[in-house]
């Protein structure tokens, strides 16, 4: 597939910090995919897990919680962050997503919520995004073992 992709607005990087608004780069399997629609709208391989975003759904980014760097429903834990993407909150970048596993430990201070999503048009906290149709075209030919390359 051959893309425009907008990155963080500082850049890429190899060493990751929480809030340095850069990429990561590496290689990195991709995780959860999650967006606004309902999974029977979307071309994805049934190996892939899909979340449809609601109100109840949030990505911790505070590294003192014990759910940094993973995503919660509100309704089924106890909330111990200051700090999380509410994931109804972009409904543009979110409509079509898919987690970058650029910190799949969930070490404190290493990244949090770096995903491949929509594009709004401006430079990421640390994504990389894309237009909304290559978004749906990338959902559609990604499986469990697809991984992303960021240089």
């Amino acid at each position: 597939m051959n893309v425009d992709i907008l990155v963080g607005r500082n850049g890429a990087t190899k060493y990751k910090q929480e809030g340095d608004g850069k990429t990561p780069i590496g290689i990195f399997e991709l995780g959860i995919v999650f967006g606004t629609h309902e999974r029977s709208e979307i071309n994805l391989d049934k190996s892939i897990e899909y979340i449809k975003v609601n109100s109840n759904l949030y990505w911790i980014d505070d590294i003192n919680s014990k759910y940094y760097n993973k995503l919660v429903d509100v309704t089924k834990i106890k909330k111990d962050w200051s700090s999380a993407e509410h994931l109804i909150d972009y409904p543009i970048q979110y409509e079509y997503a898919v987690e970058i596993k650029s910190n799949p430990e969930n070490i404190p201070c290493k990244g949090s919520a770096i995903f491949i999503h929509c594009s709004n048009g401006k430079e990421t906290a640390g994504c990389v995004s894309l237009p909304k149709e290559k978004m749906k075209d990338l959902i559609s030919i990604i499986d469990k073992n697809t991984k992303i390359i960021i240089k």
